[in-house]
């Protein structure tokens, strides 16, 4: 960690008020780092991200007299730093923005006495008419329920619970709004 970055985070840590990428964060991403050294006036580190995203920083004298192989890595890994924190910005903006488009989507919002949160499940499903779930669970159609409500088949896949044969998670089905609010398509 250079003197910099470091000067930089405590001086952003001391008027923070809202979520922010730390040096600690960035420390605690960075999986393996490699340095090659290229005729003794240039050296390049390679940081290798636990997601396995690379950053490169470079570091370069104008004189192989000067070169000093300690300072190099030092000044290319500090860029190599900075272009990390870049990303992960870009990342925390992303994260929030999605954030307040699901506030922003919700029927009653966040209330000052009870935080927020947002559920994340993988679960597996495709389009179905309420009528067309009805009849493939062999039920009969309730007269006050319209069977051409647009909704989705679900399959939950946190627990090997199958209620319906030939799924291993738990069958229900879900109204199309309700379901478009609480999930998006992975891939």
């Amino acid at each position: 960690m250079t003197d910099v970055l470091k000067a930089g985070d405590d001086a952003a840590a001391a008027v923070a008020v809202a979520p922010r990428v730390t040096l600690a964060d960035l420390e605690a991403k960075i999986d393996r780092e490699q340095y090659h050294v290229f005729d003794d006036v240039l050296t390049i580190c390679v940081l290798t991200t636990t997601n396995g995203f690379t950053v490169t920083g470079e570091s370069a004298c104008a004189s192989p007299a000067n070169f000093n192989e300690e300072l190099g890595r030092k000044f290319a890994r500090e860029r190599a730093v900075s272009k990390l924190w870049g990303f992960e910005g870009y990342l925390l903006r992303e994260r929030l923005a999605a954030e307040d488009a699901l506030i922003a989507g919700a029927l009653v919002k966040p209330r000052a006495d009870m935080p927020a949160y947002i559920g994340t499940k993988v679960i597996n499903a495709r389009p179905m008419l309420r009528g067309d779930y009805v009849s493939f669970r062999g039920w009969e159609m309730p007269a006050d329920e319209d069977p051409s409500d647009a909704g989705y088949l679900v399959e939950y896949t946190d627990k090997l619970d199958g209620n319906v044969e030939g799924f291993a998670g738990y069958i229900s089905w879900s109204p199309a709004d309700v379901f478009e609010r609480a999930y998006k398509r992975i891939g």
